[in-house]
């Protein structure tokens, strides 16, 4: 089966994930560009292919947007080499001009999500606009059922939503540290021993809710550690010096290794996030036998985390519901933790995906 998915950008995560998929089927991914603008050249060092691939290298707007041709036009001249076509992502002009093309000449799709949530409170037209790009697809596949709604409030017939597993890591990184380990762990990375750590790795940006959160450690005695970077950094190390908060630390962003290491050194991941899509983080803390409290604005979160299992929901105004997540959150048990993400690696989302495509393709 001779597969082409066009995608963004070589998030690593995505590379990984197509090439386990690449063992099932000839695959050919069309990279839009070679990094997101707001990426450090870091976050892509250690990508390897396994598949091929193509990067198309203009008409970059933005921080991820393309608006050139190139993708439409790599269709228009190759699209019989294909058996399938999936597209995971319809927001950007490129990509637009593509399932423009594609419907116009009658060239089925797939559209594959990573999640999405539904702006109920959009104006009608723009509504209607991504409604019209959406049901274009002849299939659709969903990491979760929040992303099935979202799917279905543009459009989308549920009978040709199809689900997979959002892999995030590989089978063998599920693994939670022992207490030795921890605190091994913790004197590697310069952590206090003797505090509850909460760990929140994010961009440093707006919708991330972060200047909320560290407002909210001013009154607890625990620890908490932002891992990333962006343009709040500066406005968030101000507050914090300003109201002398010795429990809140900034790190700089950090590779797969050193992350999942703050990860196991730490007793939860907190995130009071406005909006994800997804929320990559979400999968990545479970997997490290890390609780986790997230806000009901992640969709991941919606999907995998269990109150009192594996971590706890909350509203982010609501300070009395997310101390109490926090005073709770340690009493969890690491094996359920573990449980809960099982099937989201790598190995199981490619396998879920090709029996996706292999079903279309039948």
């Amino acid at each position: 089966m001779r597969v082409l998915i066009i995608f963004n950008h070589p998030a690593p995560y995505k590379v990984n994930a197509f090439n386990e998929l690449s063992r099932y089927v000839d695959l050919t991914v069309l990279f839009e560009r070679t990094k997101a603008k707001d990426r450090p050249d870091t976050f892509y060092a250690n990508n390897k292919y396994e598949f091929k691939h193509i990067f198309l290298k203009d008409g970059y707007v933005g921080s991820e947007g393309t608006i050139s041709s190139n993708v439409k036009k790599y269709i228009k001249q190759h699209h019989k080499e294909y058996d399938l076509i999936v597209m995971n992502g319809y927001s950007h002009l490129a990509e637009i001009k593509a399932i423009k093309y594609m419907a116009h000449h009658h060239i089925k799709f797939g559209l594959m999500i990573n999640g999405g949530i539904a702006n109920k409170g959009e104006f009608f037209l723009k509504k209607a606009y991504k409604s019209s790009l959406i049901k274009k697809a002849s299939y659709y596949l969903s990491p979760t059922n929040a992303a099935n709604e979202y799917l279905k409030y543009y459009g989308a017939k549920e009978e040709l939503i199809h689900n997979y597993y959002y892999g995030n890591l590989f089978n063998s990184e599920i693994k939670a540290a022992s207490k030795s380990d921890k605190q091994s762990l913790r004197r590697k990375h310069h952590l206090p021993l003797d505090s509850t750590i909460f760990i929140n790795p994010s961009q440093f940006i707006d919708r991330k809710n972060n200047l909320h959160l560290i407002s909210l450690f001013q009154d607890r005695k625990d620890t908490l550690v932002l891992v990333g970077d962006g343009p709040l950094k500066d406005e968030y190390q101000k507050f914090i010096t300003s109201n002398k908060m010795e429990n809140v630390f900034i790190l700089p962003y950090q590779k797969k290794e050193e992350l999942f290491e703050l990860y196991k050194a730490s007793d939860a991941h907190i995130t009071l996030s406005k909006k994800d899509i997804f929320g990559h983080t979400i999968i990545e803390s479970l997997a490290n036998g890390v609780p986790v409290i997230a806000s009901k604005h992640v969709v991941s979160a919606l999907d995998y985390i269990k109150d009192g299992v594996n971590g706890y929901l909350v509203d982010i105004e609501d300070k009395h519901s997310i101390n109490k997540a926090t005073d709770n959150v340690k009493s969890l048990k690491s094996g359920d933790i573990l449980d809960s993400v099982k099937n989201n690696t790598f190995e199981n989302s490619a396998l879920s995906i090709y029996e996706v495509l292999k079903k279309i393709y039948e």
